[in-house]
């Protein structure tokens, strides 16, 4: 371990005995120093140094200070969340040491899971379903995260009406299959993605279940058929055992749930929630399914970019848990209009889901209204 103050920190001194280190309320620490020792110290805090050899130079340094109390005073910079681990950086191609940073910026300490959260990022594979308004606005989010593999779905062609909120194509890609353009776009971004790209429309859970085999995180920005495509990518999640993350656009707002496979209620159990607990349910759920008229699309492009935004960082926080989920077992809100971020629902796992649970035949009627 190779210990530096966090390069995210700046660190300033507001006279000859106080320094600072951060600049944010929260992070930010106040030091005292009236013995000189910090102004000593900290430039040898810079990530060139194993341990043993940091506190070699720093005894030279600080010959009034024993090893152990030199040991001691570095553990209470790490405890006070000042520190990182500079051999994190090694091995990252220089277009992610930003991601780097954020993640020992967010570290508690050099023994955090975030720290080695984007390693966790570059070996996972992402399963992303659909390349719609949703689906579209995720690939470039998750390949400046550093997702080494993808597989991307999907069996439309760009259209105009596509042009105003699915930013990741042109007028020059008009009739091009998207997962065609998503590839080129990959590559040219992250030359050293393997992308596998399959232009097909799910039909069945099966078909996700073949291609999320050795998947760490699901997107489901799929949404036709209504309700049975979610139902699906649910279906595979659980036999899997692999989180999703499901992506919805409404009209003025949005909403993102995620599953836990084992841990958290699965779409299916969301169901039997609604029946139980909401009046008139299954009548409108029924109706809606064979509506007299289709609603049209109405969606803004910076409103999906907000949503997608924060349906990533729910992956991120699967794969790595730099941070805790926040959306599993909920459905959280995001109202485009009113600009704010909220739980609008939350439901746990039903022993009689037919999915995740032992099938209790008594719900059998609310998912004959969109079978699988």
């Amino acid at each position: 371990m190779r210990l530096q103050v966090k390069r995210a920190l700046p660190i300033y001194w507001l006279d000859d005995e106080t320094v600072r280190i951060g600049a944010q309320q929260g992070i930010t620490q106040e030091l005292k120093d009236p013995a000189g020792e910090l102004r000593a110290l900290l430039p040898l805090l810079d990530g060139t140094r194993e341990v043993d050899e940091l506190l070699d130079v720093a005894g030279r340094a600080l010959p009034i200070l024993t090893r152990e109390q030199l040991r001691a005073g570095i553990a209470v910079l790490d405890d006070c969340g000042l520190l990182e681990d500079a051999s994190r950086y090694d091995d990252l191609p220089e277009r992610l040491h930003a991601n780097q940073s954020f993640f020992a910026a967010a570290a508690a300490n050099t023994s955090s899971p975030a720290n080695v959260a984007q390693r966790h990022i570059s070996d996972s594979h992402v399963l992303l379903l659909g390349l719609g308004g949703g689906g579209s606005a995720s690939l470039p989010l998750l390949l400046a995260l550093g997702v080494k593999k993808l597989t991307i779905v999907d069996y439309d062609v760009v259209e105009a009406s596509n042009l105003n909120r699915q930013t990741l194509f042109r007028t020059t890609d008009l009739g091009r299959a998207k997962v065609d353009v998503a590839v080129e776009y990959a590559h040219s971004f992250a030359p050293d993605v393997c992308i596998s790209a399959i232009n097909q429309r799910i039909s069945g859970a099966d078909e996700v279940r073949q291609l999320g085999i050795d998947g760490d995180a699901i997107i489901c920005a799929i949404d036709e058929p209504p309700f049975v495509a979610q139902r699906r990518v649910n279906a595979a999640a659980v036999a899997l055992d692999v989180p999703a993350v499901f992506l919805l656009s409404q009209h003025t707002r949005g909403r993102i749930f995620s599953v836990i496979p084992g841990e958290s209620g699965c779409m299916d159990c969301l169901q039997i929630h609604d029946e139980v607990n909401t009046d008139d349910f299954l009548p409108q759920y029924r109706a809606l399914m064979s509506p007299d008229r289709a609603g049209a699309t109405a969606a803004l492009a910076p409103h999906i970019q907000r949503l997608i935004s924060f349906g990533i960082d729910e992956v991120v926080r699967l794969i790595t848990r730099y941070a805790p989920p926040f959306a599993v077992g909920k459905q959280v809100e995001v109202d485009y209009i009113a600009g704010t971020l909220g739980t609008v629902m939350e439901w746990g796992r039903q022993p009689g889901c037919p999915t995740c649970g032992e099938r209790d035949a008594q719900y059998d009627h609310i998912f004959e209204i969109a079978p699988l």
